[in-house]
């Protein structure tokens, strides 16, 4: 499957510079304690131009990287001007990053990333141990964060009558939903500078993409443009989950941000109750404090017990909508007991 790209069109610069970081890269691997080097950034990517710099990672032992790092380095790091041509030049401790958590905007650059410099082998092993592509379903999180901001606050601030508020959640709703596309594309997610560039160039996106995106970035302070930009948003929103749902979980009754709540209520439904550390085991307990969980279990002596009438009787203006839609769709299972279950249920 293709990667995203980048896609700007002024003259392409990238050989050039490459070819000026062949000529200096002896002299910034030749070092007691460098392990390897990576280049990363726009050039790793494919493209440079005039406003590019060269972004060269230096992967090192701890012992040098501390050194580096109290004003030892053999030669200036960060951003530096090297025979007329702009780098930035990056310092890693490789025990540190083989331990750590990577983010998703350090997988993405690294998943870019060109191996420069490598005679042990220890950059390619670190980088395939860490870049494993994520899960499309992990969408779901940022899906509820650009509902949230859409919809929930929007609907606020609309009714508050204040645009400028109401564009700026709009706005955050934006991004996460950018972020939502690339995670359901099976992509780690740019950093910010190229979230929007690079999205037109996904696998998959929806109908008319550019288009609609930048519909759904244009801020014009009026209510009702406010309305408008959030009609988009919210069309689009569902285009995703739509495309989402049918990939990974076709004939599920609800959104992909409501999928993990319905999935652990239904296991409920369908088992009458389970031990506390069983769903200490897929879930977090304090999600049992939270709607539907709250009202309708209770808990003694180390188990989970489902209150099937409290199931049955619960009304839609017993807990807010969201919670309320996860209720009815386990309600009318609970009600069909010989119903199949959705593709990938258990």
């Amino acid at each position: 499957m293709s990667r995203p790209t980048v896609n700007i069109d002024r003259p392409n610069t990238l050989d050039d510079l490459r070819a000026h970081l062949d000529d200096q890269l002896p002299q910034l691997v030749e070092h007691e304690g460098v392990i390897g080097a990576l280049l990363s950034g726009g050039l790793s990517r494919g493209y440079a131009d005039d406003l590019s710099e060269i972004d060269v990672t230096l992967v090192l032992e701890t012992g040098a990287y501390l050194r580096w790092n109290r004003g030892h380095a053999p030669f200036p790091t960060g951003i530096v001007v090297r025979e007329g041509r702009l780098y930035d030049l990056k310092l890693v401790d490789l025990a540190a990053d083989q331990t750590r958590d990577w983010e998703q905007v350090d997988l993405w650059d690294a998943s870019y990333a060109e191996i420069l410099h490598d005679p042990s082998g220890a950059i390619a092993a670190l980088l395939a141990e860490k870049l494993v592509p994520p899960d499309p379903t992990q969408a779901g999180g940022p899906l509820f964060n650009a509902w949230w901001h859409y919809r929930l606050a929007g609907d606020i601030w609309i009714g508050r009558g204040d645009t400028l508020q109401g564009h700026h959640m709009l706005n955050a709703a934006v991004t996460e939903l950018l972020t939502a596309l690339f995670l359901g594309n099976g992509e780690y997610v740019p950093h910010d500078k190229w979230l929007v560039h690079m999205s037109r160039s996904l696998a998959w996106t929806p109908v008319d993409w550019p288009d609609r995106l930048a519909a759904a970035m244009t801020v014009t302070p009026t209510i009702d443009a406010l309305k408008d930009r959030q009609d988009i948003i919210a069309a689009l929103w569902a285009d995703i989950d739509r495309h989402l749902m049918q990939q990974h979980a076709p004939g599920h009754p609800l959104t992909l941000m409501q999928k993990v709540h319905y999935d652990l209520l239904l296991r409920l439904v369908r088992q009458g109750g389970m031990a506390v550390a069983e769903w200490e085991t897929i879930a977090d307990p304090a999600l049992l404090s939270t709607e539907p969980f709250a009202s309708l279990v209770t808990i003694a002596n180390g188990r989970i017990r489902l209150d099937r009438a409290r199931l049955l009787a619960a009304g839609p203006d017993d807990m807010y909508t969201w919670h309320y839609d996860l209720l009815d769709a386990a309600r009318k299972h609970a009600n069909n007991n010989h119903a199949p279950l959705p593709e990938g249920y258990s």
